[in-house]
């Protein structure tokens, strides 16, 4: 039934637990009723991302929608300190929203990237009230996603958000009627548009943009954070999978910056049997078109296009919060194959025909940029001499697409590597031209025998498709911290396990496979100075020699997910 007239409620003030009252605007049909309810908790504004999912849509098809703005948000009371409060918040939230004249009692919530976290951790916060989520390109805790990936600071993503998206409200917070206002809201334009060239300052905690403003006390706080702080522990999800017990609603993109969570957020709901699906496009973060980065995905790529995502939530949440049938059964998983750009479904993830085969790494010594000699094959390798490289955290292997979260800045997506891969620091392990088309769909990663003289250090891989005419479009990648993974590690032969992912691609018959290993991706990762510290609190780097061994003893290698 299809309600053509709506009412809209602004500002609707809704009581936490504390005290602290949460501003929200509601969208319900006209017709007296009890409707299911939808929710999305957000922290940039209430009318921010509307065009993603427009809550008219679902209004007007039946159901009453809730836009709120998190705690210490715009219209919102309370502090904001990034996801801290949303367990708590999302809880009082949907047990207020069951109990509304408006209300029939079921309530699901829908949103992407911070609003897709904020489902996930209402779900784990076990309102009983909430009967699903639709968790879009969402994280599942903090700790990974920016101060922590594998060892390394997401450091694009932590200071692009908080500049660009969390930082004018605050300042508005904090000095709008003052006399300095105006020229404090000058300087951060200022400095929104030369965030480029502050990437590079150091040390990140006296990061000039945040000095200036003097509005967010948790900038700094949480940069100091150990990693097994208990603060992160309140809102990682993935150690609280057991609490959710509810159907989700997943869709990811190979490109996007919360990938493999997103990914992970579906298993745990399928591994239970709950009912949740996951669909993965070519996309990056917020974007569903066919023009992804420097790759055209063609016409099936749309597929996610502004009225047909209303119909896949229309459709989920019809089913959970109404009970109506979908049309038609989908299958657990649908996934978008690059290279030969098509759609399949899946019962499992990974796939039940994967075949993880290594492709191992060779060359004569001298693998240094792609025009060295460095090979890539599925033969194991004998005796073969290491390759060696110099990274100097000073100059770090810039970042060129991927899965970044700093689009306007440094692109995301595909691009084509081989811009950089004339470097010196950038070993280049190559495949043949293949003899016969390739499928590569699952979770990647690198086996990878090295050694250096720093007493800390990165390494970075990545996968490439490089087609005939030598464009290298990146497919995935991946960074370690080595010692995250070992407590010595200087002067030390050891094995490192670099996860970059996953990714669905078909190498195309004459298109070649190619890894590229280094110990850098600046801005995304924040340098590793090689002095055991970080650039969070020192300005001091040293360059570190890098060996990377695949011989007999030391098969160097990726592990490939085919499917056959």
């Amino acid at each position: 039934m299809k309600h053509q007239k709506i009412v809209i409620e602004t500002d609707v003030k809704i009581k936490m637990r504390d005290g602290v009252k949460l501003s929200a605007d509601i969208y319900r049909p006209a017709a007296e009723g009890k409707y299911p309810v939808l929710l999305t908790r957000l922290p940039y504004g209430k009318t921010y991302g509307l065009h993603f999912l427009r809550p008219q849509v679902f209004a007007e098809n039946g159901y009453v929608v809730v836009v709120q703005d998190v705690r210490g948000r715009y219209g919102s009371e309370g502090e904001f300190v990034p996801y801290i409060a949303e367990v708590d918040d999302g809880y009082d939230t949907i047990e207020w929203l069951a109990v509304q004249d408006f209300s029939n009692g079921n309530v699901g919530m829908f949103g992407l990237s911070y609003y897709g976290f904020t489902q996930v951790l209402a779900a784990i916060s076990g309102a009983p009230h909430l009967k699903t989520i639709a968790p879009i390109m969402a994280q599942n805790s903090m700790t990974d996603v920016f101060n922590d990936h594998d060892g390394a600071l997401e450091l694009g993503m932590w200071e692009t958000w908080n500049l660009e998206s969390i930082l004018p409200d605050m300042m508005v917070r904090k000095y709008a009627g003052t006399p300095e206002y105006a020229d404090k809201m000058k300087e951060l334009v200022k400095d929104l548009s030369n965030i480029e060239k502050w990437y590079g300052y150091k040390p990140y905690l006296d990061w000039p943009p945040m000095k200036k403003a003097d509005a967010m006390p948790y900038y700094t706080e949480l940069l100091q954070l150990e990693r097994d702080h208990k603060h992160w522990e309140t809102i990682d999800a993935s150690k609280n999978y057991e609490k959710i017990k509810v159907p989700g609603m997943h869709v990811a993109g190979w490109y996007d910056c919360f990938l493999d969570k997103t990914i992970a957020n579906f298993q745990n709901g399928h591994r239970k049997g709950l009912g949740d699906r996951l669909i993965i496009g070519p996309w990056t973060h917020a974007n569903f078109v066919q023009m992804i980065g420097q790759r055209d995905f063609g016409m099936a790529a749309n597929k996610w296009g502004e009225a047909s995502r209303h119909d896949f939530h229309l459709e989920w949440f019809d089913y959970w919060l109404k009970g109506i049938e979908p049309k038609t059964a989908a299958a657990p998983i649908e996934y978008f194959v690059m290279g030969s750009n098509e759609w399949k479904e899946a019962k499992n993830w990974p796939l039940e025909n994967t075949h993880f085969t290594p492709l191992y790494f060779h060359s004569e010594g001298e693998a240094n940029s792609k025009s060295g000699n460095g090979t890539a094959s599925f033969a194991k390798p004998k005796a073969e001499v290491p390759d060696s490289y110099t990274y100097d955290p000073e100059n770090p292997v810039p970042s060129c697409g991927g899965g970044t979260l700093h689009k306007e800045q440094q692109p995301d997506g595909p691009h084509d590597q081989s811009v950089l891969e004339d470097r010196e620091d950038i070993l280049c392990y190559t495949t043949a031209p293949l003899q016969e088309a390739l499928e590569v769909t699952g979770p990647v990663q690198v086996q990878l025998w090295a050694k250096t003289d720093a007493v800390s250090t990165d390494f970075t891989a990545k996968l490439v498709d490089v087609a005939p005419d030598g464009t290298a479009y990146n497919l995935a990648d991946g960074i370690i911290r080595s010692t995250k993974q070992h407590t010595n590690v200087q002067g030390e032969l050891l094995l490192y396990t670099i996860d970059l992912w996953s990714t669905s691609n078909k190498f195309l018959v004459g298109h070649q496979i190619r890894v590229e290993i280094s110990s850098s991706n600046f801005p995304r990762f924040d340098p590793n100075p090689n002095t055991g510290k970080t650039f969070i609190d020192t300005v001091e780097s040293v360059p570190a020699q890098q060996q990377i061994y695949h011989d007999a003893d030391h098969p160097s290698h990726i592990l490939l997910p085919i499917i056959k």
